[in-house]
């Protein structure tokens, strides 16, 4: 079992040094490519990300901001509206602030 191993391992190198001068380069660019495509798609998914969170952030500020008009200006709960409007604006800023980045 060793020896048919210790065959496969260098018919392996073998082949790597027959086809470079260096029989690692290759690896070293399997590795640089791997690694670039890994970065390519976390940028791709942090640019979706924050396309959606910034979209559901800014619907959501407008309903809390309805709801909170409703409230307070209906006088059934005015200290409650007058949170949710504050609340609203609040995460308006923010889902601009996280769409300029």
């Amino acid at each position: 079992m060793k020896v048919v191993v210790l065959a496969l391992v260098a018919s392996v190198l073998a082949f790597a040094a027959s086809n470079s001068t260096d029989p690692f380069a290759k690896i070293g660019q399997m590795v640089d490519n791997l690694l670039n495509s890994i970065d390519k798609f976390l940028q791709n998914l942090k640019d979706v990300l924050k396309a959606h969170m910034s979209s559901i952030s800014r619907t959501l500020s407008v309903i809390m901001g309805l709801i909170g008009a409703v409230l307070y200006f209906s006088g059934i709960s005015k200290y409650s509206g007058r949170s949710l409007i504050f609340g609203a604006i609040l995460l308006y800023v923010l889902a601009e602030f996280i769409s300029s980045f």
